[in-house]
C-alpha cells in the first residue's frame, strides 16, 4: 500500500508541475502578445530632434565609442544637468553597433519593456505568499495580471517609445534584479545574494538617480517577510544603501545646479502641488485620460495659489482616514506603499529642477503598486464573487479600454511633427488659452 501511494503523490505532483508550467508558457505569451500588440509599429519611429534625443542621445558622447578616453569622461563628468554614465552607456553601445537607426534603438528599448514585464512577474510571484496565503493558481493568475497591465499601460508608453526616457526603463530593470535579489537573500540569508542587491543598487542608481528610494523600498520587503524591526541586522545591513544613498543624493544635486536659472516654489506653495501633482499621477495610472508629453503647472512661481488646490491637500488625508480599516488588508498596503515611495520624489515637495507638474515616464516604476491593486481585486472577485462573469465582463472592458488608448496614444510618439502636434493640441485645451494669446 505504501509504494502505492508514494507513486500516486509523484504521480500527482508530476501532473500538476505540467499544469503550472502550461500556465506559465501561456502567460509568458500573452505577455508578448499584450507587448507587441501595443508597441509593434514602433520599428516606424524616428528620433524626437529638437528635444531631449538631440541633447542626449545624438552628442559627442554617444559618437564618441567605447574607447578608454571616452568611457571614462562618461563616468566621471555631468552632462546636461544629469548623471546617468550606464544611459549614456547604453547609446553609446547601441551606435557602435548601429549607428544612428532609430529603428534598432526603438526595438531595444521595447525588448528592455519586455524584459522589465517579466521581472514584474517574478516579483509578484515571489512576494505573494508572504502578503497572503492563496492557491498556487490564484497567485499565478495575480502575477500574471499585475505584469499584463503594466504591459500595456498607456501611462508607460512615454519611457518606452521616447528614445531619450531610456534610464527610466533601464533603472526599472536593474531596481528590479535588485528586489528580486533582496527577496532570494531574505529567502535564504545567503550573503552573496545581498551582495547582488547592492550591485544591482549601484547600476540602477547610474542610470537613473530615482533609484535612491531603494533602502525605503526594502523596509517595505522586511514588511513582507514579516521580520522583526526590533532586531538591529535590519538596520545594519541597510546601512552601505544608505550611505550610498546619501552619495548619490549629493550628486543628483550636484548635478542638478549646474542647470541654473530655475527657481523653486516656496513651501507652502509646495504642499497643495505636491498633494495636487500625488493624484494626477495615482489617477492617470488607474484611469489614463488626455495623458501628454507637457502638463503644465497650474500656477506659476510666486502666483497667488489656485484655492481649488486645497481641497487636494484636505482629501488625501481625509481618504487614508476613511480606508484606515482596509489599510490593514496587507495586500492593498504593500501597492499603495509600493505606489507611493516611488513617485514621492517627483511630486513636487521635494524642489527638484522640474518643467512640468507630472511626467509619465516618472510614473513608470510606481505603476507596480497600481496594477498590483486592480489584478489582485479582480483575481479575488472572480474566484468568490457570485457574480463571476460580470466581473470578468468589466475587466475585459477595462483591459480593451486600455489597450486601444495605448494603441492610439503611441502615435504621439512617431516623430518631432506628431509630439508637436498634441503639444499643441494640450497648449490651446487650456482654459487660460485664450488670455495667453492676450498677453502675447
Amino acid at each position: 500500500m505504501q509504494p502505492f501511494n508514494l507513486f500516486s503523490i509523484a504521480f500527482f505532483s508530476a501532473v500538476r508541475n505540467v499544469y503550472q508550467n502550461h500556465i506559465r508558457a501561456a502567460h509568458a505569451t500573452l505577455l508578448i502578445f499584450g507587448v507587441a500588440i501595443i508597441y509593434w509599429r514602433v520599428y516606424q519611429f524616428n528620433f524626437i530632434y529638437g528635444w531631449d534625443d538631440q541633447i542626449f542621445v545624438l552628442n559627442y558622447y554617444t559618437q564618441a565609442g567605447l574607447g578608454w578616453r571616452n568611457l571614462c569622461e562618461i563616468w566621471t563628468n555631468f552632462y546636461a544637468g544629469q548623471y546617468a554614465p550606464l544611459n549614456q552607456l547604453y547609446y553609446t553601445l547601441l551606435y557602435s553597433l548601429f549607428k544612428y537607426n532609430p529603428t534598432c534603438f526603438h526595438i531595444v528599448g521595447v525588448f528592455i519593456h519586455i524584459t522589465n514585464v517579466f521581472l514584474v512577474y517574478m516579483l509578484i510571484r515571489s512576494i505573494l505568499p508572504k502578503l497572503i496565503l492563496l492557491p498556487a493558481l490564484q497567485t499565478e493568475q495575480i502575477s500574471f495580471l499585475t505584469a499584463f497591465l503594466f504591459a500595456i499601460l498607456p501611462v508607460n508608453i512615454e519611457p518606452v517609445t521616447w528614445i531619450a526616457a531610456s534610464k527610466v526603463t533601464l533603472y526599472t530593470l536593474f531596481y528590479l534584479a535588485a528586489l528580486l535579489s533582496y527577496c532570494r537573500y531574505l529567502d535564504t540569508a545567503r550573503a552573496k545574494y545581498f551582495y547582488l542587491t547592492l550591485f544591482f543598487f549601484v547600476l540602477s542608481f547610474a542610470t537613473k538617480e530615482q533609484a535612491v528610494l531603494m533602502p525605503l523600498c526594502m523596509l517595505l520587503f522586511d514588511y513582507i517577510y514579516g521580520r522583526d524591526f526590533k532586531d538591529k541586522m535590519i538596520w545594519f545591513e541597510k546601512l552601505p544603501l544608505v550611505i550610498l544613498t546619501v552619495l548619490f543624493g549629493l550628486i543628483s544635486l550636484q548635478s542638478q545646479g549646474l542647470q541654473g536659472g530655475r527657481s523653486f516654489y516656496p513651501v507652502l506653495q509646495r504642499i497643495p502641488l505636491s498633494a495636487y501633482t500625488l493624484s494626477e499621477y495615482f489617477t492617470k495610472c488607474l484611469i489614463p485620460i488626455n495623458l501628454s508629453f507637457l502638463y503644465p503647472f497650474p500656477f506659476q512661481n510666486g502666483d497667488k495659489v489656485l484655492w481649488w488646490l486645497w481641497i487636494y491637500a484636505a482629501a488625501i488625508p481625509l481618504m487614508i482616514y476613511c480606508l484606515y480599516k482596509q489599510l490593514k488588508n496587507r495586500w492593498l498596503l504593500f501597492g499603495l506603499l509600493f505606489f507611493f515611495i516611488h513617485i514621492g520624489l517627483v511630486i513636487n515637495l521635494v524642489p527638484l529642477a522640474r518643467y512640468s507638474v507630472t511626467a509619465d515616464r516618472y510614473a513608470y516604476l510606481s505603476t507596480i503598486g497600481t496594477c498590483f491593486i486592480v489584478g489582485y481585486f479582480v483575481v479575488i472577485n472572480l474566484h468568490t464573487s457570485r457574480k463571476r462573469l460580470s466581473w470578468l465582463f468589466v475587466f475585459g472592458l477595462y483591459t480593451a479600454l486600455l489597450t486601444a488608448y495605448s494603441s492610439s496614444h503611441i502615435r504621439v510618439w512617431t516623430n518631432t511633427y506628431t509630439l508637436k502636434e498634441k503639444l499643441k493640441k494640450t497648449i490651446e485645451s487650456r482654459k487660460d488659452y485664450e488670455e495667453l494669446k492676450k498677453l502675447k
